[in-house]
């Protein structure tokens, strides 16, 4: 009886011997894998190239549209802001685009009697200035610093300007063709009165649409349209 229960204690059972075996081996069933393989890897990266070509347009197409809307927003509040400030100083001021250009210009307009005043102030004779010498003197006293430029966003140009022409708009136009240069639009014009001239202001990029700024005449108010097709 002594004798089994030591054999008994001595016997290395199936499970013992497979714990003893697996050991140098480096064999550990319950042990998880760390890393990924090289064609994992490869499989991975191949994944998110094809992904990364199918949503990289669309991506594109979202950032032009929103700066298409962004330089829509900013002319629409140069157009509150030229309006406010033809109604605080009590002079017309006029908005003009350069066509295929990326920027719009905003300057007061300065007529033949505040040139006349102009000369008064400086103690020449006034009434030398008369008919065609005072609308050059007009150009003259447009001062540089007093010209606001309006840079659009990358790639957006002004595709075009229209402008309903009224009785007041066009004398205001005729004193200032000297002074409107070349590739300008004509001048939208906003008065004292809170009132503006009724126009469209287009706005285009070259490959992804455009958008529409309207101008109402009688309230002066600036909508912008969604984008449409180029």
């Amino acid at each position: 009886m002594h004798c089994g229960r030591d054999r008994s204690r001595g016997r290395l059972t199936e499970g013992a011997v497979f714990e003893v075996l697996k050991a140098p081996l480096g064999i550990h069933p319950l042990t998880r894998r760390s890393a990924f393989t090289l064609l994992e890897l490869l499989l991975v990266i191949a994944i998110l190239a094809a992904l990364a070509s199918m949503t990289m347009p669309k991506w594109g197409m979202l950032l032009n549209d929103r700066r298409l809307i962004r330089a829509g927003d900013q002319v629409r509040a140069s157009v509150a802001r030229m309006r406010v400030e033809a109604m605080r100083s009590g002079r017309v001021i006029m908005l003009e685009g350069m066509l295929e250009g990326t920027s719009l210009r905003a300057k007061p307009f300065y007529s033949a009697v505040d040139a006349t005043e102009a000369v008064d102030q400086t103690g020449s004779g006034s009434e030398l200035l008369t008919g065609a010498d005072q609308a050059s003197a007009v150009v003259v006293e447009q001062s540089e610093s007093a010209i606001e430029t309006i840079d659009l966003p990358d790639e957006i140009i002004v595709s075009g300007v229209s402008v309903v022409s009224s009785a007041r708009a066009m004398e205001i136009e005729q004193m200032n063709v000297s002074g409107q240069g070349q590739g300008w639009s004509r001048p939208v014009l906003f008065y004292p009165d809170g009132s503006t001239s009724t126009a469209l202001i287009g706005l285009a990029h070259p490959t992804m649409g455009r958008v529409v700024v309207k101008i109402r005449g009688i309230t002066g108010d600036a909508t912008v349209s969604e984008v449409l097709a180029p």
